[in-house]
């Protein structure tokens, strides 16, 4: 089992790698067309360019593909939703430095096409139901990797660790776990000095000079009406706070959406630690009583939940080594069982945390009830193949299950030992 060198991916919990291949080097994102995203609907249909027509019988809602070219995807809902006057619903986020597709709801009539900034939305049919979110195959990913090490004759990669990528956390400002287990931990005075006034190398150097500012002196009324269009989000909060908003509050003004990534943030990464610390004592690829499973479906998506026990270990254990079935792991904040019970709260005391916290917070600051949810310990990639190369690049195409991050593929094969220097 190798162990990574990178101290980011140390910080993220992401501590081991399923290939003991030296890497072949490289980078990613040189241009934004060196990584495309395609969503793969319920229906197994690639949303790209070619797509012009899906329903899903006659209804109130309008089915659109939504295109983004380096762009996030949070305050781009936001800019059409104001503009259409109209909710839009989506199953995932998809990466933002990439060309990425995907399918998007919209509550209302919509014909036509919208164009804005690298930002491009056409509507292909209606449907009775909104879109909700996980309610995707998985999606297609064509990568291009240039100066290249070596040219590898073929990429050989079984599986790769249910790992949460850098993206959850933010690969410039790896902070958004950090936010979230300030929330978890009621510190909303923390939470917002994190997310406004917390400068981080390589950001924009005038984003920089601006964080930089608020942290040293803390004068919010002279910084407001500088604010670019980029820093929206803590334009509400620091807006807020001039108001004289107790602190609550004022980050309890940003969208619903984005207190949510926040504490799932801090979700993701505890639960990296777990699978870590699960992989390193007891494999993953090792059944034991209690443990939950599933049935892998034709995308190596999970489908049903089956409990471990005497009478069908053996069965289990036989479905799990030929890759017709998963270990599930709870996220934190579930019900955990078995020697997963250990492990679970072993990590919660290191950081000083305790099961019901993730409840409470669902409850407090997003008025959501906590449901228990599991994540694969492993992944299979389908399809991978070398489309292209040269002579230092090659152009690869995989799909992914949902859920799964082509990052965390990418780092088998290219070993990074510093992933955000190399466009991870």
């Amino acid at each position: 089992m190798l162990e990574t060198s990178s101290q980011l991916e140390k910080s993220l919990g992401i501590l081991y790698y399923s290939t003991n291949k030296k890497g072949i080097g490289g980078r990613i994102r040189v241009v934004p067309e060196d990584f495309i995203v395609e969503e793969i609907t319920p229906e197994g249909i690639i949303v790209n360019e070619n797509l012009k027509k899906l329903n899903r019988g006659k209804g109130k809602y309008t089915l659109a593909v939504l295109k983004k070219i380096s762009r996030p995807l949070l305050p781009i809902i936001s800019i059409i939703e104001r503009k259409i006057n109209a909710k839009i619903s989506f199953a995932g986020i998809k990466d933002r430095r990439a060309v990425t597709y995907q399918l998007i709801s919209i509550n209302k009539v919509f014909d036509g096409e919208i164009k804005l900034k690298n930002i491009e939305i056409w509507s292909i049919g209606r449907s009775k139901w909104k879109i909700y979110p996980g309610e995707l195959k998985g999606n297609r990913f064509t990568i291009v990797i240039r100066e290249l090490n070596e040219i590898p004759k073929l990429l050989d990669i079984k599986w790769v660790p249910g790992y949460f990528g850098y993206q959850r956390f933010g690969i410039i400002r790896s902070n958004t776990h950090k936010i979230g287990k300030l929330l978890i931990k009621g510190d909303f005075n923390g939470a917002i000095k994190e997310f406004i006034a917390e400068p981080y190398e390589g950001e924009p150097s005038h984003i920089y000079e601006i964080r930089r500012k608020i942290k040293e002196k803390w004068d919010l009324k002279s910084i407001i009406d500088i604010l670019p269009n980029e820093l929206m989000y803590e334009k509400i909060v620091i807006n807020s706070l001039i108001h004289n908003i107790n602190s609550k509050d004022a980050f309890c003004r940003l969208p619903k959406r984005l207190l949510r990534l926040f504490i799932e943030a801090y979700q993701s990464y505890v639960f990296n630690l777990i699978l870590s610390k699960r992989w390193k004592e007891y494999g993953l690829f090792e059944v034991y009583p209690n443990d939950i499973v599933s049935p892998l479906d034709n995308y190596f998506n999970p489908s049903i939940k089956i409990e471990v026990k005497k009478e069908n270990y053996d069965k289990i254990k036989n479905m799990i080594r030929e890759g017709k079935a998963v270990i599930l792991l709870p996220l934190p904040g579930s019900n955990v069982k078995g020697i997963n019970e250990e492990i679970y709260y072993k990590i919660f005391d290191l950081e000083g945390i305790k099961k019901e916290d993730f409840s409470l917070v669902f409850s407090n600051v997003l008025g959501m009830k906590f449901k228990d949810v599991y994540r694969p310990v492993v992944f299979y990639p389908k399809d991978l193949e070398i489309l292209e190369k040269s002579e230092n690049k090659i152009k690869i195409r995989f799909s992914l299950p949902k859920g799964c991050y082509a990052t965390i593929l990418l780092r088998e094969i290219i070993k990074p030992n510093d992933p955000k220097n190399v466009g991870f």
